[in-house]
């Protein structure tokens, strides 16, 4: 019997506070600062900062298909941890954990997704092949256009 999700995680270093990390990411409306070109970002709904229970809303285009998504906010741990779960999504399972920890002049921010496709064998052959690469390039470019953010002095 197949594991009943797949877990992908990636960290980068970043030249900021856990503090700072944690205020940029707990406002969904920076996903447009951070998305890569294969995802536009249309619509965002939210409230800030986050708290665990609130919704928040996205309208996307990810290579060129519309997709709707409800995510609601599973912890919101100022500093440490920030957990988002999705409502609807594109996933059968979804909950995207943003870890985050200090660590000599900076911190380390640590992504770590645990997901499942629909689709029975199509889906778990999708993400044999495919959704590794997919989030691979996803999350590299995030955590380059996070890093470059705050290398340049701003702050959320």
């Amino acid at each position: 019997m197949p594991a009943p999700f797949t877990v992908f995680q990636r960290s980068v270093f970043l030249s900021a506070t856990p503090a700072e990390v944690y205020a940029f990411h707990e406002d969904p409306r920076n996903i447009t600062r951070i998305s890569p070109p294969s995802l536009r970002v249309e619509r965002v709904e939210c409230s800030v900062p986050a708290r665990a229970g609130e919704e928040f809303r996205l309208r996307v285009s990810q290579f060129g298909l519309p997709l709707d998504w409800v995510g609601v906010w599973e912890e919101a741990v100022p500093d440490g941890r920030l957990v988002d779960g999705a409502r609807k999504s594109p996933f059968r399972h979804w909950r995207h954990q943003h870890l985050f920890r200090a660590e000599g002049s900076g911190m380390v921010m640590t992504d770590r997704v645990e997901y499942a496709l629909p689709f029975g064998f199509l889906g778990r052959l999708l993400d044999e092949t495919v959704m590794r690469v997919v989030f691979t390039a996803m999350f590299l470019a995030r955590h380059k256009a996070t890093a470059a953010f705050f290398k340049k002095g701003y702050k959320s």
